[in-house]
């Protein structure tokens, strides 16, 4: 789940208050507070806008919600060149919107970046830039979905990401990003990508909303850990504790098949192709100041895991904060139910003390740039009675690190190959890692 600009924690980690849990198996009775006004929640009530349909679920996903702090989109994955199949590059284009407080004035943020990392270029190129959300800078657009990022010394977008064909989260739909953006040297990357969903949009959290708790606090692990297995889907389902603003609201396109693809620097080709697979996330969230207080020295690990010959996709997400580490992972296949808005449920939510994820000794690769240390193979192992794992990914190349600024905001992004066992059956396929160093976001 890429995230640059110091803002992916800030969509995937925050901190606030929650009312301790009871167990109603106690006999004492749940009374949590109303949710905090424009943080997001758990519930299992469909009245919430996205929750009625797959064409609600389709405007809720193609437009900005100024009731929250931040809403982005964010598209990952491989590209894999006509002329070198076996070594795909690494790709990465995301939009957001951040509302940043400045002296009691909210001002609307929208930090922007593509970037490509290949063999032959041995590091990432990218482009970022942050700009004030104005209408004559970016605009977005429902029925059909397309954002435009634009600026004053250019007639042409600097980006845009849009829907071509189809529903937006629907199997079936096609997709297309454009870049066309100069470094401070005027030395331009060019990029367009096709891309067509074969899978559709998924639940990456829980209830009604697809609620993705960021951190429990000591009260709720103590509850679940004692009393619901330590699931925290079995918690949420059978106290319906809201755990307002300790989440967001969280959406995936997890397999998208690339039609076609283009990458330039000023008109020289870096790399094209008519392969590869990327995955979207779609993340709404509000956060306040606890959020930099708890993870000051936080840190996570990002796993998005496809199968794409078997139509499985595996999420695996361990977030450490002050309160702790959260790991959280979840299946999904083609034959996954759907919820009353067409997206998919999970196939498999995994209990928190089901999930390890460890890196593999002697594989440490040290970056030049930054001294920073990153595992080049990582095991995963999760424990169910229908569907353990037992999964080693290792990384396509060394350097996938992306160093954004000299403030120190510094990431591990790329891909590698997945092997291994799922339900008891041998798999192959794909990963896309964020792994986040302490103190560097």
């Amino acid at each position: 789940m890429p995230k640059f600009l110091s803002f992916f924690l800030m969509i995937m980690l925050v901190v606030s208050c929650t009312k301790q849990a009871s167990n109603p198996d106690n006999g004492n009775d749940y009374q949590w507070p109303d949710p905090a006004p424009g943080c997001q929640f758990f519930t299992q009530d469909t009245t919430l806008s996205q929750t009625q349909s797959s064409d609600q679920l389709a405007e809720y996903l193609s437009t900005n919600h100024f009731e929250h702090d931040l809403d982005g989109w964010f598209f990952f994955g491989s590209l894999e060149d006509d002329t070198a199949p076996d070594d795909p590059g690494v790709f990465v284009m995301a939009i957001q919107r951040i509302e940043v407080s400045k002296d009691g004035f909210r001002i609307p943020m929208v930090p922007a970046i593509v970037a490509f990392n290949s063999a032959s270029l041995g590091q990432y190129t990218f482009r970022g830039f942050v700009t004030i959300e104005f209408d004559s800078l970016m605009t977005v657009q429902s029925n059909p979905w397309k954002v435009t990022m634009k600026s004053p010394l250019q007639s042409a977008p600097l980006m845009t990401m849009q829907l071509v064909s189809g529903t937006m989260g629907v199997a079936g739909a096609e997709y297309r990003l454009t870049a066309d953006i100069p470094d401070l040297q005027g030395v331009r990357l060019q990029v367009d990508v096709q891309l067509q969903d074969r899978f559709g949009v998924i639940n990456q959290g829980y209830g009604a909303t697809s609620f993705f708790p960021q951190y429990i606090t000591a009260e709720q692990r103590e509850e679940i850990t004692e009393n619901y297995t330590h699931s925290v889907s079995d918690y949420l389902e059978a106290t319906g504790d809201p755990m307002s603003c300790q989440g967001s609201y969280y959406y995936s396109m997890p397999l998208i098949d690339v039609e076609h693809f283009s990458i330039m620097r000023d008109s020289v080709s870096l790399s094209a192709g008519s392969s590869g697979l990327l995955w979207m996330d779609y993340v709404v969230q509000t956060y306040d100041q606890k959020a930099s207080e708890a993870f000051s020295g936080g840190s996570w690990g990002f796993y998005a895991i496809q199968f794409p010959e078997r139509n499985m996709v595996l999420t695996v997400i361990e977030v450490t904060s002050a309160t702790g580490s959260l790991p959280v992972a979840t299946l999904f296949n083609e034959g996954s139910e759907h919820t009353r808005n067409g997206a998919r449920k999970a196939l498999h939510s995994y209990a928190i003390d089901e999930i390890t994820i460890e890196p593999v000794p002697g594989t440490l690769w040290t970056s030049p740039v930054t001294g920073q240390q990153y595992p080049m193979q990582h095991h995963i192992q999760l424990g169910s009675a229908d569907w353990t794992a037992d999964l080693t990914i290792e990384m396509i190349r060394d350097n996938q690190e992306i160093v954004i600024d000299t403030a120190g905001t510094i990431k591990y992004e790329g891909i590698g190959s997945v092997r291994g066992t799922l339900g008891g059956q041998s798999v192959n396929g794909k990963a896309f890692l964020e792994l986040q160093p302490v103190g560097h976001f």
